[in-house]
């Protein structure tokens, strides 16, 4: 478990097709984002595009009712662009298995996320199965660089 201990911040996301051929920068170029791995077995992940737009309006909290004034083109837009999740995690040899508990994605909720993973240095890359998406099958390959504590 203490080789994905720590925070990783996210360098890339690839998607490779069934042919082999690689569709790059499929969360944008130079995508934000971070994964931290805790010692007692449990895990949060979020990543953006980095060019993600601001509404039209100033927003102090989702939480608020000033939300619902956004048009919901802006917030589909928001959510399109951004993801996160945590709950537990699980390491059965170079596989991790992300039990999620909550999600931005609700559907995600109770279901687990199994990823392989290779470390070489201070990267860590990341693989889905093969997953449909716009009705093909992707493996879709995030690279994080470990984070040196301050």
């Amino acid at each position: 478990m203490t080789a994905l201990l720590g925070t990783w911040k996210l360098i890339s996301a690839i998607a490779i097709l069934p042919d082999g051929s690689i569709e790059p920068d499929v969360y944008g170029v130079n995508p934000v984002g971070y994964i931290t791995y805790a010692p007692e077995g449990r895990m949060m992940v979020m990543f953006a595009r980095r060019d993600r737009a601001d509404f039209s309006i100033d927003i102090k909290s989702p939480l608020g009712k000033d939300i619902q004034l956004v048009p919901v083109a802006e917030l589909a837009r928001a959510f399109t662009t951004f993801n996160a999740y945590a709950g537990t995690y699980e390491l059965n040899g170079n596989t991790v298995i992300h039990h999620i508990e909550i999600a931005s994605i609700p559907n995600r909720v109770g279901t687990d996320l199994v990823r392989t993973f290779s470390l070489n240095g201070d990267l860590v890359t990341l693989k889905t199965p093969p997953t449909l998406g716009d009705g093909v099958l992707k493996v879709f390959e995030l690279v994080w660089e470990r984070v040196e504590i301050a």
